[in-house]
């Protein structure tokens, strides 16, 4: 019985954390948008389950598209050897790379941030009908986590995509003016007048 149970321990330990680590994008706005405040900043995060072992992310690329506006303003915060903050068209960036090196050995050490910010763009409109507008990075191609070792670089490196990855998803909320909505309500508080009277 012994045995059996050393056994099985030695196979749990020899499978690859790999199938139980799971990475997404967190996509954040940082204001409702209007009129008054056509523009919010969105914040790219990069997320990850350590189910047995720490890790950290290495590297990922993702294109980012939204439902509409522009983007503009690219910042990358995670900004190691290969990133880039991609091609902005409209309302799509395509090939934006952040990375980071782990490289213990010669006193580069990894963040082990999770979630880790990545990048910031920025995304204006000048549709101010109310509504959510939709953000993805569907079109991933890349996400890349390490396991923390301090004794060998980028150790046990896991590319997440696509098997254990989930495309990255969020919403920017748009409203029209105040001045809009009081003119919108106007009809209705009227109504409401002449039900009491």
């Amino acid at each position: 019985m012994r045995r059996t149970r050393l056994s099985l321990l030695m196979v749990l330990v020899a499978v690859p954390a790999l199938a139980q680590t799971d990475g997404t994008y967190l996509l954040v706005s940082s204001n409702t948008v209007s009129p008054t405040t056509p523009t919010t900043t969105i914040e790219i995060w990069a997320t990850w389950t350590d189910p047995r072992v720490e890790y950290i992310f290495g590297a990922g690329d993702f294109d980012l598209t939204a439902g509409g506006g522009v983007f503009s303003n690219p910042v990358n915060v995670l900004n190691g050897s290969g990133s880039t903050t991609g091609v902005i068209a409209g309302n799509v960036i395509s090939g934006a790379v952040n990375a980071q090196l782990h490289i213990p050995p010669v006193g580069i050490i990894g963040s082990r941030d999770n979630p880790i910010l990545l990048a910031t763009y920025d995304w204006t409109t000048t549709d101010f009908t109310p509504r959510t507008v939709s953000l993805d990075t569907s079109n991933t191609t890349l996400f890349i986590v390490h396991t923390w070792d301090t004794s060998f670089p980028n150790a046990n490196s896991f590319q997440l995509f696509p098997g254990s990855f989930t495309p990255g998803s969020g919403v920017i909320n748009v409203i029209p003016a105040p001045a809009a909505w009081l003119v919108l309500a106007l009809p209705l508080v009227a109504a409401t007048r002449r039900r009491r009277s």
